[in-house]
C-alpha cells in the first residue's frame, strides 16, 4: 500500500503507511519507501527515512546512505555514516565504502577505511584491495596490504603472502610465513588453499620433525 501512495504521488501517505508497518515489525517499508524516493532523486528525504529505519535497529540501512553520501560528493559524511555503522555490526558499509573509493581512484582513502575494518576484527577488505592492486600490476602495495592482513593474523593472507614472496624467489621469507601457518594448526586453510600446499611441500618434501628441523629423506 505505501508503494501504491508512493507511485501515485502521495508520498505524505506512503510514508505514513510505511511508518505504520515499522511500528508493528516491519522497518523494510520504510527502506523500500527509502529506496524508491532514491531512485526518483529526493535524496534528502531517502536519507531522512534511512536514518530512521537504523534508528528502528537494522544498521544496514546507514550503508546504504552512506553510499547515498558518497555518491553526492558528501565522502566526510558518507564516512561517519559509514562509522556509525560499524558501530552497531554492519562492518560492510564500511567495507563497501572502500571499495567505492578504491573506484573512484583514491587508493590512500580506500585504504584508510579498509585499515578501520580491520581494526575492527575483519581484514577481507585489506585482502580485496590487495587483489584489486595485484590485478593492476601493483605488486608491491599489494603485498603491503597482504601484510597488514597477515599482521594481524588472517590465515589466508599469510598464505597469499608466502606465495608472492616464493614468486620473487624469496625462500627465506617463504619458510618464515610457512612456519608460522603450520605452527597455528589450521589444516582447514591448507586445504581450502592447494596452491599453498604446494608451497609447503617444496620447502619440506618430508615434513618437519616435532623440533622444527626438516625431516631428511628416508635412505634404506
Amino acid at each position: 500500500l505505501a508503494e501504491l501512495r508512493e507511485e501515485a504521488g502521495d508520498r505524505k501517505g506512503a510514508e505514513a503507511v510505511a511508518r505504520q508497518a515499522a511500528d508493528r515489525g516491519n522497518p523494510d517499508a520504510l527502506y523500500r519507501l527509502a529506496a524508491m524516493r532514491e531512485e526518483a532523486g529526493i535524496l534528502e528525504e531517502a536519507g531522512r527515512l534511512l536514518q530512521e529505519v537504523a534508528d528502528r535497529g537494522n544498521p544496514e540501512a546507514l550503508g546504504y546512505l552512506a553510499e547515498l553520501r558518497e555518491e553526492a560528493g558528501d565522502r566526510k559524511g558518507a564516512e561517519a555514516v559509514a562509522r556509525q555503522a560499524a558501530d552497531r555490526g554492519a562492518l560492510a558499509a564500511l567495507y563497501r565504502l572502500a571499495l567505492m573509493r578504491e573506484e573512484a581512484g583514491d587508493r590512500e582513502g580506500a585504504e584508510a577505511l579498509a585499515r578501520q575494518v580491520a581494526d575492527r576484527g575483519d581484514t577481507d577488505a585489506l585482502h580485496r584491495l590487495a587483489e584489486l592492486w595485484e590485478e593492476a600490476g601493483d605488486l608491491k602495495d599489494a603485498e603491503r596490504l597482504v601484510q597488514q592482513g597477515a599482521d594481524r593474523g588472517n590465515l589466508y593472507a599469510m598464505c597469499r603472502l608466502a606465495m608472492m614472496r616464493e614468486e620473487v624467489g624469496d625462500r627465506e621469507g617463504v619458510e618464515v610465513l610457512a612456519r608460522q601457518i603450520v605452527d597455528l594448526g589450521n589444516t582447514q586453510v591448507l586445504g581450502r588453499r592447494p596452491e599453498m600446499r604446494g608451497v609447503i611441500d617444496r620447502l619440506w618434501p618430508y615434513g618437519l620433525e616435532p623440533d622444527g628441523t626438516p625431516t631428511p629423506s628416508w635412505q634404506p
